[in-house]
């Protein structure tokens, strides 16, 4: 038997939930994939909707769903190493979301997620961020802002569908095909990131220097060379032609001592200061070959 005041919890909690769904009706789409799949969007902006680049068909023109309503929209790019996708839209029924771009996001948070089916009609469910991370790189080398791992159950077609939190804000979008057996949030910082670069440029830029490097312990004649300290570097195991490496004379047996006049003892160290460079951006890089130092100057590409 329950109390009144349980109940008028229970109440609230329904209550709460339902006008959630119902302010957030027009901002949440059905993506038709073609037979009986489909994914779901987000209307991100005004006639811009975003969903999870795993599900989408490969064609130009795309059909949204929304109440049992076909709608056209176009496909203007989309990223695979975020799991994104871009459509355009021209429509008048449809509202963007707020979406929560700074907010703080804490595990144990109560968070809903919103789809549609393959009918048009709403689907939800209901859980917890399970864990709320820093930074973090998907298996296909898209970076991810901050990790979000929410502990609900994603049913057919909510890939792409919204994480609302109690603020009727939206987190991000859910994909199940960037971690084996979890969903995953791509946050809003991604989204709005991927979005801006796909409207200007029609892709994401990715920094490139073209060179491979594997963990080696830092040979003794270099020693002298890393003063901070540390027992391993890197050394260069490839390069690519005609690449910024190739061209700036870096060669396979190099080995690095530091980038932009930092010391670089490990892989995901230089990794993550490329990331945060930009395209076009120089890069100073000092390698140990045949017992000299030389400094080298390269420019940061795109890989495309």
């Amino acid at each position: 038997m329950t109390t009144g005041t349980e109940k008028s919890v229970w109440t609230q909690l329904s209550s709460s939930f339902a006008d959630t769904i119902a302010d957030l009706e027009n901002s949440i789409v059905a993506i038709d994939g073609g037979g009986r799949s489909t994914t779901s969007g987000v209307v991100w902006r005004p006639d811009v909707i975003v969903t999870t680049h795993h599900g989408l068909p490969l064609r130009e023109t795309i059909k949204i769903i929304l109440a049992g309503e076909s709608l056209g929209s176009r496909l203007i790019g989309s990223d695979a190493t975020t799991d994104l996708a871009v459509l355009g839209i021209d429509s008048d029924k449809l509202t963007p979301v707020s979406s929560a771009n700074d907010l703080v996001i804490r595990a144990g948070e109560v968070v809903l997620s919103i789809g549609r089916s393959r009918l048009g009609d709403i689907s939800s469910s209901c859980g917890i961020i399970a864990r709320s991370g820093s930074a973090w790189r998907t298996w296909r080398g898209g970076a991810i802002d901050r990790l979000i791992r929410p502990d609900i159950r994603l049913y057919v077609g909510q890939s792409g569908s919204a994480l609302i939190n109690e603020q009727r804000q939206v987190l991000g979008i859910n994909s199940p095909a960037l971690a084996r057996l979890a969903v995953i949030t791509i946050p809003a910082q991604t989204i709005n990131r991927v979005v801006d670069a796909i409207l200007e440029l029609g892709h994401v830029p990715r920094p490139f220097l073209g060179l491979a490097m594997q963990p080696i312990p830092i040979p003794e004649p270099a020693q002298e060379l890393f003063p901070d300290g540390g027992d391993e570097t890197l050394l260069v195991t490839h390069v690519e032609p005609k690449a910024p490496a190739a061209l700036a004379g870096v060669m396979v047996g190099d080995v690095i001592v530091s980038f932009n006049g930092e010391p670089v003892h490990g892989l995901r160290e230089i990794l993550h200061r490329l990331r945060a460079s930009s395209i076009g951006d120089t890069i100073s890089l000092t390698v140990f070959r045949g017992g000299a130092k030389l400094d080298l100057t390269l420019s940061v590409a795109d890989r495309g």
